[in-house]
C-alpha cells in the first residue's frame, strides 16, 4: 500500500511538471511501471470516449472468442424471432471434430431454440451453437462469413477479417484492439446482447435429450479460481484463447458514475504468484487497469465559459475594436486526481479565428474553435463565442455597403460601360461643335466671296 502511495505521487507530480508530454503517454508510462502480462491492452472510456490506456492497439492478432460478438450481432440484426426453433444439422457438428474446442455438446438432429443458442454462444462461449446460428442465418458457412466482413467494414473496421463464425485460428482470421473496441460498442448496442452477456449461467432446455443442459460463463469459472484477480466493478463481455491469441477479456467496468471498456490481448496463462495455479493473466491486467483508472482518474472541470481566451478584431463600431472569444459551455475531462484548469492548455485553432468580424456581434455568437490540450495532447475541441455584444454604427455600415459595392465585379463593369457611354457622348459633343464651327466658317467664306463680286 505504501509504494502504491509513493507511486501516485510521484505520477501527479511528474504530470504537473511535465505539460508537454502527451496525456496518452503519460498513462502508458504508468503502464510501464504496473505489472501487466498482455502484449495487446486498449482502455477507453465509455463516457466520453477518451483512450486512457493503449498498447499495440494496432496490431493484428487472431481474435479468438471475441468473433462470437460478431456472430451473435449478425444473429441478432438477422433473426425477427428468437424463439424459433431449429433442427441442428450434422455437418455443423461434425466440421468441429478433432478441434477439442469449446462447445455444449449439441447433437445432430436436436431441436433448440435462437435464443438459446445465442445464450449457449455468449454465455459459456460454445463454437458448435456457432456454426448452427451460422447455417441458420445464411445457409452455409461462407455466406456468413462474407456477411461478417460485410458488416465490420460497414462499422469502420479496416484490420480485420473473418474467416469462420466460432474463433478458432485459421489464415486469414484477424483483428485488432481498435477494431474490436469499434465491434463491441456496436455489439452493446443491442440490448440483448448486453443483456446475455450479464448472464453469469444460464439453463438451457435440451429437448431431444434427457435433463437440463447448464451454461457457466467463462468469465464466472475462471472469478471462482481468480477471486483476487478480477475487479468487482467489471460484468464481463466476452473471454477467448487460442494458441494464436494467447488469453483474451473484453470488459466492461463501472463505479461511482465512471464507465470503462477494456479490450486485452495476447495475455499468457502462467502462474505469476507461483502458488502452483496458472492464472489467466488478461483477467489479472484487466482488474489492475480497472481499479488503477477508478483510483486516479477523476472528471474535472479544464476550462471555464469565464474564461478569456483570445480576441478577434470587430469593424464597423464606433465603440468597440476588439471583441473577447470564451468557451461556450465549462468544458469537462478525465484526468488524473490532483489535476485542475492549471494543468490544461487551451489553443486556438488558428484556421478557425477570422481576420475580423462585422458588428452586430451578440454575445455567445459562435465565432472560433479551440483545442483542450492536456500534457500536451487534445482532450477536445470546444467552441469559442463571443464574451460581449457589439452594436454596429449605421454611418460605418452604409459606408462600408459603398465600398464593398464599388468592389464587386458588376459595379466595375457597369462603371466601364458607363465610362464608355460618357466618352463616346463627350466625343459626340465634341465633334458636334467643331462641325458647326466648320460650316460657321463656310458661311463666312462664302458670303466674303459674294460681296467681292
Amino acid at each position: 500500500m505504501k509504494k502504491a502511495i509513493i507511486f501516485f505521487c510521484c505520477f501527479v507530480l511528474i504530470i504537473c511538471a511535465v505539460p508537454v508530454t502527451q496525456a496518452r503517454a503519460l498513462y502508458n508510462q504508468v503502464l510501464e511501471t504496473i505489472p501487466h502480462y498482455a502484449d495487446i491492452i486498449l482502455l477507453e472510456s465509455l463516457d466520453d470516449g477518451s483512450v486512457i490506456f493503449e498498447k499495440n492497439a494496432d496490431v493484428v492478432t487472431p481474435p479468438a472468442s471475441f468473433t462470437k460478438i460478431i456472430t451473435a450481432a449478425i444473429v441478432l440484426k438477422n433473426c425477427k424471432n428468437l424463439n424459433t426453433v431449429i433442427t441442428v444439422p450434422e455437418y455443423t457438428i461434425r466440421m468441429l471434430d478433432g478441434t477439442n474446442s469449446s462447445n455444449v455438446g449439441l447433437k445432430p438432429g436436436e431441436k433448440i431454440s435462437v435464443l438459446n443458442l445465442l445464450y449457449c454462444l455468449l454465455v459459456p462461449s460454445a463454437n458448435d451453437a456457432a456454426t448452427v446460428l451460422a447455417d441458420y442465418v445464411a445457409g452455409n458457412m461462407d455466406k456468413f462469413v462474407d456477411m461478417m466482413n460485410d458488416y465490420v467494414k460497414s462499422i469502420g473496421c479496416r484490420n480485420t477479417h473473418f474467416v469462420n463464425p466460432h474463433g478458432l485460428d485459421e489464415d486469414g482470421q484477424k483483428t485488432t484492439a481498435n477494431d474490436m473496441m469499434k465491434i463491441v460498442k456496436e455489439a452493446m448496442k443491442i440490448p440483448l446482447f448486453v443483456k446475455i452477456t450479464s448472464n453469469e449461467n444460464y439453463s438451457v432446455p435440451a429437448t431431444n435429450l434427457s435433463g437440463i443442459r447448464k451454461l457457466n460463463s467463462t468469465v464466472l469459472l475462471m472469478n471462482e479460481g481468480y477471486k483476487d484477480y478480477y475487479c468487482k466493478y467489471a460484468s464481463g463481455i466476452k473471454t477467448g484463447s487460442t494458441t494464436g491469441a494467447g488469453r483474451c477479456v473484453i470488459s466492461k467496468a463501472s463505479k461511482d458514475g465512471y464507465s470503462y471498456l477494456a479490450v486485452i490481448m495476447k495475455a499468457p496463462f502462467e502462474d505469476i504468484d507461483k502458488d502452483g495455479v496458472n492464472e489467466n493473466c488478461a483477467l489479472v491486467d484487466c482488474k489492475t487497469l480497472f481499479n488503477w483508472t477508478f483510483d486516479n482518474i477523476k472528471l474535472r472541470t479544464v476550462a471555464r465559459s469565464t474564461q478569456i481566451i483570445s480576441e478577434v478584431p470587430v469593424k464597423l463600431s464606433w465603440s468597440v475594436d476588439h471583441v473577447q472569444l470564451m468557451p461556450k459551455e465549462d468544458v469537462l475531462a478525465l484526468v488524473p486526481s490532483g489535476i485542475n484548469a492549471g494543468s490544461v492548455l487551451i489553443d486556438v485553432v488558428e484556421k478557425s479565428v477570422p481576420e475580423s468580424i462585422n458588428a452586430p456581434v451578440k454575445k455567445g455568437q459562435e465565432i472560433a474553435q479551440a483545442r483542450v490540450l492536456y500534457a500536451g495532447e487534445e482532450i477536445t475541441r470546444i467552441t469559442l463565442v463571443s464574451g460581449e455584444d457589439v452594436d454596429r454604427s449605421l454611418i460605418l455600415f452604409i459606408g462600408s455597403l459603398v465600398r464593398s459595392l464599388a468592389s464587386t465585379v458588376a459595379f466595375k463593369i457597369i462603371a466601364a460601360v458607363l465610362f464608355l457611354f460618357a466618352a463616346a457622348f463627350a466625343c459626340l459633343i465634341l465633334y458636334s461643335r467643331l462641325h458647326r464651327r466648320k460650316r460657321k466658317r463656310l458661311r463666312v467664306l462664302n458670303y466674303r466671296d459674294i460681296q467681292g463680286k
